[in-house]
């Protein structure tokens, strides 16, 4: 379907405001009226209504249309009053839903800067072990091995303790670095995301030799927001993380691409699948779809036994930018237009 076609489609399909819904049917009520007299005054309904009700006369029949006309008269200004209270109830439910927006809105960004801090804090850790801790530890294995060198030949007892230093405090500096990865994602801040989710990968073709991993990267990723590159390339961890609980021997595709106003991560695999209707006792899942919806964003699952597994996460290029804070004074304006909208 052609795109300009779109607008047209929408124009025609787009719900009449309630003033002019108002107008017409009271325009409708006029012809009524108008036709309903012209009626009557056609056929006589008056003289014809006295022959049939004159019998009836002790029962005063003939005041009957001055009643009904004081009933039409306060059923209009009944459905008058009813009428105005539901414009202020509208206005009122206007107000709240903007209000609503609002604080979803902060709420979305007091949950990004909450994400923000925590990662400035983890890169934080990442870079003081790196440096305090690893060169501490590098220092400490070259020791232990200039004590190797000197006392192979003369002290069994030392070079055996030298030999289990040098072990120690290699498997110390491994160990660090595997917590240096999970607080802050090798290559990212040098190199970018896609080389960040390669090395990643990388990592788990090692780990799960059964499987097959394929990476695709649309589009540029430079100039994104900390909280979006960390978002993005956690989504794919965690998706990697669960690959290696239910589908170690399965065939994994990610898929990585920017579009012009969103990012969009998909990441599938032919595992054996899980069945998203029973309670999890894991919180991945639910800490992936939290991260993109305080980005703002979109996150979908699908699985069910035996046909694998699939997630999608869509969120906006420009998530994670620092929005101007709103002061107590910007609160309280709004909360008094809502209050002024609302009576």
């Amino acid at each position: 379907m052609p795109s300009d076609s779109l607008p047209t489609h929408a124009d025609t399909s787009r719900p009449r405001s309630p003033h002019s819904t108002v107008w017409r049917d009271f325009a409708c009520v006029i012809a009524v009226t108008v036709v309903a007299g012209m009626l009557f005054a056609r056929f006589d309904f008056s003289e014809w209504a006295y022959h049939w009700t004159r019998r009836a006369e002790r029962f005063q029949l003939d005041e009957l249309p001055a009643t009904m006309l004081v009933l039409a008269v306060g059923c209009a200004w009944f459905a008058w009053r009813r009428y105005q209270e539901a414009q202020r109830e509208a206005r009122r439910r206007r107000a709240l839903e903007e209000e609503a927006e609002h604080l979803l809105a902060e709420n979305r960004r007091l949950a990004s800067q909450a994400i923000a801090a925590q990662e400035t804090e983890r890169r934080h850790l990442a870079r003081e072990l790196h440096d305090e801790l690893g060169q501490y530890l590098n220092a400490i294995s070259l020791d232990a091995g200039r004590i190797r060198d000197l006392s192979a030949q003369r002290e069994a007892e030392i070079h055996r303790l030298s030999l289990a230093l040098m072990q120690s405090a290699t498997h110390v500096y491994r160990e660090i670095g595997g917590m240096i990865r999970k607080l802050r994602p090798i290559g990212l801040d040098e190199f970018g995301l896609p080389t960040a989710l390669e090395h990643c990968v990388d990592g788990w073709r090692e780990r799960l030799p059964d499987a097959a991993f394929t990476l695709a990267v649309e589009g540029e990723f430079d100039n994104l927001s900390d909280a979006l590159n960390i978002t993005l390339y956690r989504l794919v961890q965690e998706g990697l993380t669960n690959v290696s609980k239910f589908a170690r021997d399965a065939h994994v595709e990610i898929y990585l691409a920017r579009g012009p106003g969103e990012i969009v991560v998909t990441m599938t695999d032919d595992g054996s699948g899980v069945n998203l209707s029973k309670p999890r006792k894991g919180l991945g899942l639910i800490g992936m779809r939290e991260r993109v919806e305080a980005l703002g964003g979109e996150f979908h699952l699908a699985s069910r036994p035996g046909e694998g597994f699939l997630f999608c996460a869509r969120v906006p290029v420009q998530a994670g930018v620092p929005l101007p804070t709103a002061g107590p004074n910007d609160l309280n304006e709004r909360s008094d237009d809502a209050a002024k909208s609302a009576k």
